[in-house]
């Protein structure tokens, strides 16, 4: 297909209109407002409806883009009918968008819940890609993912958390992980226990004005590099040495 013809699609016209009683999952920026894509840009300005992990946190990407679509916070419901006027909307016709506070919706947050929800009652659900902490922190590795483990946020409780990495000691691939800034230097040090003989990339802060991403080693020399422990950390782990490619990062920092 020509670029000319590509460009004057349905798929990719700016015209295409929202699918009446559609539930879009959308992926907002992880740090940098840029990221946003047209597409998402497009649905949050023509939805009736964004719901949001937290719409004060939302308000700041509406306002950088002039996005005046009602938008309102998304709070799980624990009734017998949960999100029972958002059901009721969605069989009138109308749309609703679905934002996390960064990245992709019910990943890390409540959303996974209304989205259950939805799929049960028959409603279609679409995706709309964008930003991402996971794919950005993986496609600088330089490492194979394959095969893959996402374990999302680990226990806070420091025994439960050392258990959930020990049970994937053996584990071949890589392994990922997302920490906030009181647990990390805990993390760490379980990983470099459990995990003696493997490298793993650190991603702090990731698309922000203040992103770092480190390479820890066992074969590198030298005095490791001291990190802020500001913001919010992306761990990736290869544990499978023997696939391991050689050679450095580039520009990223590499230390032991």
């Amino acid at each position: 297909m020509s670029l000319e013809e590509e460009s004057s699609s349905p798929e990719t016209s700016s015209e295409i209109p929202l699918e009446p009683g559609t539930l879009y999952v959308i992926s907002t920026p992880i740090g940098n407002l840029e990221d946003l894509t047209f597409r998402a840009l497009r649905i949050l300005k023509n939805t009736d409806r964004i719901l949001c992990e937290n719409a004060g946190h939302s308000r700041r990407l509406f306002q950088h883009y002039s996005i005046s679509t009602p938008a309102s916070t998304l709070y799980r419901d624990q009734s017998p009918t949960p999100y029972a006027g958002i059901l009721e909307d969605l069989k009138a016709g109308k749309t609703f968008a679905l934002v996390s506070d960064a990245g992709t919706p019910g990943v890390s947050d409540p959303g996974s819940h209304l989205i259950r929800v939805t799929r049960e009652a028959g409603f279609k659900i679409t995706p709309v890609p964008g930003a991402s902490a996971l794919t950005a922190l993986l496609g600088i590795s330089g490492w194979q993912a394959n095969p893959f483990l996402f374990l999302g946020f680990l226990s806070e409780k420091k025994g439960k958390k050392r258990n959930q990495l020990v049970e994937w000691k053996e584990f071949e691939g890589l392994i990922m992980i997302f920490e906030s800034v009181h647990r990390i230097g805990d993390t760490l040090e379980a990983v470099k226990e459990i995990f003696p003989d493997s490298e793993y990339l650190l991603g702090r802060e990731m698309t922000k004005i203040h992103e770092e991403i480190l390479l820890f080693s066992p074969n590198l020399p030298g005095k490791p590099k001291d990190f802020a422990h500001k913001g919010e950390f992306v761990v990736l782990i290869n544990t499978n040495r023997k696939k391991m490619l050689k050679g450095s990062l580039g520009s990223a920092d590499r230390i032991q």
